[in-house]
């Protein structure tokens, strides 16, 4: 249950990073103000969650290995 909740905040998070990445890169072409900081901070926000998700990833492995290698 609580993996469930998770899973869905960490894809809530990256779905927004992403739309900050394309809203930044909108802002850029159209040479708005602010187009600097919300592509920026999408990309870093990304950066930063992927970086999580992979730990969960790796952490994920190594306790199915775990399980494997006990039966």
């Amino acid at each position: 249950m609580k993996t469930e909740k998770l899973n869905k905040l960490m894809n809530s998070l990256l779905a927004l990073s992403a739309a900050a990445i394309l809203v930044g890169a909108i802002f850029k072409i159209q040479h708005y103000p602010m187009g600097d900081v919300f592509f920026m901070g999408g990309i870093l926000t990304n950066f930063l969650l992927s970086g999580i998700e992979i730990s969960r990833l790796k952490k994920t492995i190594k306790k199915l290995k775990e399980q494997n290698l006990a039966e």
